[in-house]
């Protein structure tokens, strides 16, 4: 076990996966030779005080202390064993200490086994003793500490790698070093005679790349970023939203590379030149530069939670409830995979054409306002012609207006005066109701439950095919 130091804070943001009681080695002895475990995974190490606790949970939590727990009962089946542990710490409603389980079943399962089984009470009881912690997923941290960080020191100037870290430790640091969200960054060159990184943390200044501390990735024997040092040690490494962000730090630290592209454009525009160019204009005001790139890496890992925890969410929510129809389609010699969906989100389209999205090729977008945006994935260069036509003919009808408009004039791009409520981007290849902004276009009088058919046969060119 090993202690960690943490602080106060108004505004923590946990991360923990749970606060708990965690046995010392005596006692977990104790409760191995005295309950012979039945399956292959054993643990018999904590008890658990509250699953993800809340903010407000770990303020009342005593790190630290020894408390002893009564072990007065035993549940078991053909799955895990689970103790029944005699406390009012725990906010679980049968508090227990998990004894083992079989490799197909996860502690969890305890829960239900009490609930399901109930539990054969001892003669006597069992005394065992832990200490109250917090565990993030690597390490049980036990103790808090008193004092704020104040500044984030650097080596030199800012690079991306710097920055990231910066961004995570602002980010996910909050409960580990109190006060890092509204710490100032400085620059320097040495630490100074007598000190050291554990001494300056104390005095609140945390180092990053500087003075071989924890936090210092360079000399490490694996080759690592400060980044990665850093989320790792706050235990958000394996985070789906940070991956990315990873990625580009190891890229860029490592190789020097964190714009592939050859194109000079590419590169000068990249987040690599650009915080290159910073340096440059902001030579001696090293924190500016760290304050004007912040924004963009919040905005990316904000666009990176969305489409990897909220958006998939989201998804699964419409498909169940039906508020998301999915069906397949042909244009030609390929096959089409298209989703109608009811969303506002401006990121479910982007999302549903991506890898990690269900790679859609066509994603209409009903908006609760009842304006319909179609889109499509680029690589699969759909020919949108024939349902642009399609879909203004049948607005057209809807509107009563029964002019005779030739076909090809109906699937020109742009925005017809006739039929203003759909705009066809080639650029884009999309058609567009409105967009995400519609202002003063009016929604489409096409009906949800038509839109489906209309999809079918204009993208399919079936009543007309613009080749011949």
């Amino acid at each position: 076990m090993e202690n960690n130091d943490l602080g106060q804070n108004r505004n923590l943001s946990s991360h923990f996966i749970y606060s708990g009681v965690f046995l010392n080695e005596e006692s977990r002895n104790k409760i191995l030779q005295t309950f012979i475990p039945k399956f292959e995974n054993i643990y018999a190490d904590h008890l658990t005080i509250h699953f993800k606790p809340s903010e407000e949970q770990i303020k009342t939590l005593k790190l630290g202390d020894t408390v002893n727990l009564n072990v007065i009962g035993i549940a078991e089946d053909d799955r895990a064993q689970a103790l029944i542990m005699q406390t009012d710490l725990s906010s679980n409603a049968n508090p227990h200490i998990t004894l083992s389980t079989r490799n197909d079943t996860k502690p969890v399962y305890s829960n239900e086994l009490i609930e399901k089984s109930g539990f054969r009470k001892l003669d006597g009881s069992l005394t065992v003793t832990g200490v109250i912690g917090l565990f993030d997923g690597k390490q049980v941290v036990t103790k808090l500490s008193t004092f704020p960080i104040q500044k984030i020191i650097l080596p030199t100037r800012a690079q991306p790698d710097t920055i990231v870290a910066i961004f995570v430790l602002k980010k996910f640091g909050k409960i580990r070093f109190p006060g890092i969200e509204n710490s100032s960054v400085d620059v320097w060159q040495t630490v100074p005679d007598g000190e050291t990184p554990d001494s300056l943390l104390s005095k609140g200044q945390l180092l990053i790349d500087l003075g071989g501390g924890q936090f210092d990735h360079h000399g490490k024997q694996t080759k690592t970023t400060a980044t990665r040092l850093i989320s790792e040690y706050l235990g958000v490494s394996e985070s789906p939203s940070l991956q990315k962000l990873l990625e580009y730090t190891e890229r860029d630290d490592f190789f020097g590379k964190g714009t592939i592209s050859a194109d000079p454009l590419d590169r000068a525009f990249g987040l690599s030149g650009l915080v290159a160019a910073l340096n440059k204009n902001f030579s001696k005001r090293p924190a500016h530069v760290v304050e004007i790139v912040l924004p963009f890496i919040e905005a990316h890992f904000e666009e990176e939670v969305r489409r990897t925890e909220e958006l998939p969410k989201e998804f699964e929510e419409k498909v169940l409830s039906g508020k998301a129809e999915i069906f397949f389609t042909k244009q030609r010699d390929k096959k089409l995979k298209v989703v109608i969906i009811d969303s506002e989100n401006a990121s479910m389209p982007g999302y549903l054409r991506s890898q990690v999205g269900g790679r859609f090729d066509v994603v209409a977008q009903w908006m609760p306002s009842g304006h319909v945006n179609i889109l499509t994935r680029p690589t699969k260069h759909i020919d949108l012609r024939s349902l642009t036509a399609i879909i203004r003919t049948e607005e057209l009808n809807l509107k009563g207006n029964t002019t005779n408009l030739d076909i090809r004039y109906l699937a020109r791009t742009g925005r017809l005066p006739e039929i203003l409520e759909w705009y066809y981007d080639q650029a884009t290849n999309s058609i567009q109701n409105g967009g995400l902004n519609p202002k003063e276009i009016e929604k489409t009088k096409i009906s949800r439950f038509s839109l489906r058919k209309l999809l079918e046969v204009g993208l399919s060119e079936a009543l007309w095919n613009p080749m011949h």
